[in-house]
């Protein structure tokens, strides 16, 4: 499986790491777990519903998510938002 990124995320995540670079290391764990085991519990995995219905999140910190996507054999992450904007 590859993992690729849209201008989105990659825009949201640089203004996170700027504000707190600790959350690198963060995203580093969580990303490695989604590689290698989807059902990890720490990644506390979920379907979005509504106009996100074909994207799913995982848990980083806080309220701080990552929401993906599936296209085909590719793991499109979409964007780095907390719980409260999606």
């Amino acid at each position: 499986m590859e993992f690729r990124s849209t201008p989105l995320f990659d825009k949201n995540l640089s203004k996170k790491l700027k504000k707190n670079p600790q959350l690198r290391e963060k995203i580093k764990k969580q990303v490695d777990f989604l590689k290698t085991n989807f059902r990890h519990p720490s990644l506390k995995l979920h379907k979005l519903t509504g106009n996100r219905s074909e994207e799913y999140s995982i848990w980083i910190e806080g309220n701080l998510r990552i929401t993906f996507k599936f296209k085909g054999n590719v793991v499109l992450f979409t964007d780095l938002v907390t719980h409260d904007q999606y």
